[in-house]
């Protein structure tokens, strides 16, 4: 893996050979992934249904049929009481007690569409029929528990948690749009509801070439509202829930070129000059743009890597070079305990060379 890896470091420009990818999702496995299909997030040796979800999706986009089917059977056994198509808990791991098991029961629906997702594109890539059934499953549980009507939208929840409020919080981020097209291929309704309502409110949260907001509220009659006191400290704020929302646009444009998502990465694109006028970008923003913490995060810049390549690549080609590049040493992008990082890193240089595809007609 080292030689060929400098090899690729080495060559003058453009995205790494596909064998790179795949040697990095096999460190990853190594140092992440438990041999029964746990995933491990070492920040406190939790697991979450994110972390399943991803290693799902970096499973099937890498080919491996085997690695795929561990990660799945343990969070339907440990995650979804041994129910494919119940909406998993979102985080496991050491109890008070020095028990092991469900540390919080409820549901994260960005990890849920995910999983919904991954399960359809495993279906095709593998030929494993089961896998549609327990995404169709998923679909139905998350249109049910984790979609809300407000007004004349139609919108996808955090979780079944913030279905009550007044007003209602939203995260921009949990609008995966890649995901709502494939859904409503299956099930119309919400579906086509769910992927219109959300381009049409994330260009509100997008206007005038703002960043999007890690969270955001609206009322109960689907309008765009401030924070309410008490609430999230500095929801309007770039970072790392929204910086996730370029990955999801550019794979929507790369996947089905639809013209909503080219023109909300517009000011996504507008990052690249300041990256280059001041040589890194803060991992957390306000919505113009201008930095509130003094440090770079790995996910962002992969996050960002194919939206630029769709919008600046050749601002693309050099954040990969300086930047994203696999490193050296693995599991490849940061510190080791940042696994947040790694998958981010690995899902950005994977959409921008094109090992990333969307689920097989």
């Amino acid at each position: 893996m080292i030689v060929s890896l400098l090899l690729d470091l080495a060559s003058a420009a453009g995205p790494p050979r596909p064998s790179v990818l795949r040697d990095a999702w096999s460190d990853y496995k190594r140092h992440y992934v438990q041999a029964d299909g746990r995933v491990i997030d070492p920040r406190g040796s939790v697991t979450t249904s994110e972390g399943q979800a991803y290693g799902m999706t970096r499973a099937a986009f890498a080919g491996d049929r085997a690695g795929f089917a561990l990660i799945h059977q343990w969070t339907v056994a440990n995650l979804q009481f041994g129910d494919p198509t119940v909406l998993p808990a979102w985080r496991w791991g050491p109890r008070p007690d020095g028990s092991w098991g469900i540390l919080d029961p409820s549901p994260a629906s960005d990890a849920d569409m995910w999983m919904a997702w991954a399960l359809l594109h495993a279906e095709r890539t593998f030929g494993v029929p089961g896998y549609a059934t327990a995404a169709d499953g998923l679909i139905d549980a998350i249109a049910r528990e984790e979609v809300i009507t407000l007004g004349d939208r139609t919108l996808v929840l955090p979780g079944p948690w913030a279905r009550d409020g007044d007003p209602v919080e939203i995260n921009p981020s949990y609008f995966l749009p890649f995901a709502a097209r494939e859904f409503a291929k299956r099930r119309p309704s919400p579906w086509q509801d769910v992927l219109d309502d959300g381009y049409a409110l994330l260009s509100e949260w997008m206007a005038d070439h703002r960043l999007p907001p890690d969270w955001a509220y609206v009322d109960r009659e689907g309008k765009l509202v401030g924070a309410p006191p008490g609430r999230r400290p500095d929801p309007q704020r770039f970072g790392f829930e929204a910086m996730r929302i370029p990955w999801a646009l550019a794979a929507d444009a790369l996947w089905h070129n639809d013209p909503r998502a080219d023109q909300l990465l517009q000011p996504i694109g507008h990052l690249a000059s300041r990256w280059r006028a001041e040589g890194r970008l803060a991992a957390r923003m306000e919505l113009n743009g201008l930095p509130v913490v003094d440090y770079a995060s790995a996910a962002l810049y992969g996050s960002l890597l194919p939206a630029w390549g769709r919008v600046a690549p050749d601002d693309a080609e050099a954040l990969y070079r300086l930047e994203v590049a696999p490193g050296r040493t693995p599991p490849g992008w940061g510190p080791a305990d940042d696994y947040f990082a790694q998958n981010w890193a690995w899902l950005g240089v994977a959409l921008w060379s094109g090992l990333a595809q969307s689920v097989p007609n």
